[in-house]
């Protein structure tokens, strides 16, 4: 059954079936920015944690230990390598 079927059997005026359809619209662009809005934060989490772990990592080098004995990996991630200020060296 599609959303117009169901309209139409339930009897409903336009009005409200106008102000359900804006409810759930509003609705929907709330998750939708929730979602973004996660998305970003997740981002900057993974990039925050892969720049800790190559400071680590020089670190490491510079007092000759082998940076694998840290045993921790970069997560793969689709942001840069570049420098973005999250960590002090």
């Amino acid at each position: 059954m599609t959303m117009r079927e169901l309209v139409q059997r339930s009897g409903l005026d336009q009005g409200t079936v106008n102000g359900i359809k804006t409810k759930i619209e509003e609705a929907v662009e709330a998750k939708n920015l929730i979602l973004s809005n996660l998305k970003y934060s997740l981002a900057h989490s993974v990039k925050a944690y892969n720049d800790a772990v190559r400071v680590y990592e020089a670190e490491l080098v510079q007092f000759g230990i082998p940076s694998e004995e840290l045993g921790i990996e970069p997560l793969i991630t689709n942001t840069s390598t570049m420098p973005a200020g999250l960590v002090a060296a």
